[in-house]
């Protein structure tokens, strides 16, 4: 069993599934309804756990009475919480999310997730003790930085260090050197880059030994010490929601990188990735392994 340190955002999401999108002013009974911790940090830790491992979870999510519907479903999925919300009262970052059965189109709203910081009073560097791998998904940069400088530091731990590239943020140009694996999304846009040919080697550049864009069912586009090649991604047959499969390849690759190689552990990860699409939410498909 490995330990994992998932470092990031922490929602609540509340899922409805839906025959057809609403119309204007009406309403619409849901086929299903359920309630679950969501974001990017969050579900890769699930995913991490349901492969066998140690997971901890450095978040923000608080002590609102809303909050406990994340808490119940991390610990129910094996997930350890560390919480240093600075605000710990107010509300937790919600998010609502309508799948359409019919096509599996979906629609999100989801509040600010900016306006939840982490506690500045801390000493996260601490939280790398026996950690095998640490995943970043962007968010608390400054929280981010003190855990990946010390996991750096500590080179006699073999610590590996992952990206989960959403988004840009700004001031991530100065986590990646502390990064050994990034994966990112076709929205993943680095200052002055459009193309992955020119995302790829932005990462190269800043010492990430292996890099990739993951572009849903398309192929992986993978770099490795300059050379770039592709990863077929798994068919997926009866596909009927996709939402948070890219927080589960990364929860999977976190598991598979601490023992095979880069392209491999993408490729055992995306076929983790294509099996949970393949089940409404984010946690039915772990039932199914």
């Amino acid at each position: 069993m490995a330990r994992g340190l998932f470092v990031g955002l922490t929602t609540i999401d509340i899922f409805n599934i839906v025959a057809h999108h609403p119309h204007p002013n009406r309403k619409i009974k849901a086929q299903r309804q359920s309630v679950c911790a969501g974001g990017p940090a969050a579900n890769a830790a699930v995913a991490f756990a349901a492969l066998g491992n140690d997971a901890h979870l450095c978040s923000s999510l608080g002590k609102h009475p809303t909050a406990a519907l994340a808490t119940v479903d991390l610990h129910g999925h094996g997930v350890i919480l560390h919480d240093y919300a600075d605000k710990p009262d107010e509300l937790p970052v919600l998010s609502s999310i309508l799948i359409d059965s019919s096509n599996g189109e979906r629609c999100v709203i989801y509040a600010d997730p900016y306006n939840r910081e982490l506690s500045p009073d801390c000493r996260y560097d601490q939280l790398i003790t026996d950690h095998s791998v640490i995943l970043f998904d962007g968010f608390y940069l400054e929280q981010a930085m003190a855990i990946a400088r010390a996991a750096k530091a500590a080179q006699a731990k073999d610590i590996v260090t992952v990206l989960d590239g959403g988004s840009w943020k700004n001031g991530l140009e100065k986590l990646l050197p502390f990064i050994d694996y990034a994966i990112c999304s076709d929205d993943f846009v680095p200052p002055g880059c459009s193309t992955p040919n020119e995302k790829l080697p932005y990462f190269t550049d800043l010492g990430v030994t292996g890099c990739a864009v993951s572009r849903g069912s398309e192929s992986i586009i993978i770099n490795i010490a300059g050379q770039v090649s592709e990863q077929p991604v798994s068919r997926v047959v009866a596909a009927v929601d996709t939402l948070g499969a890219r927080d589960i390849l990364h929860g999977a690759f976190c598991h598979f990188i601490l023992s095979h190689p880069f392209a491999q552990s993408l490729k055992l990860a995306s076929q983790t990735a294509s099996h949970s699409c393949r089940f409404y939410g984010t946690r039915e498909w772990i039932n199914h392994l």
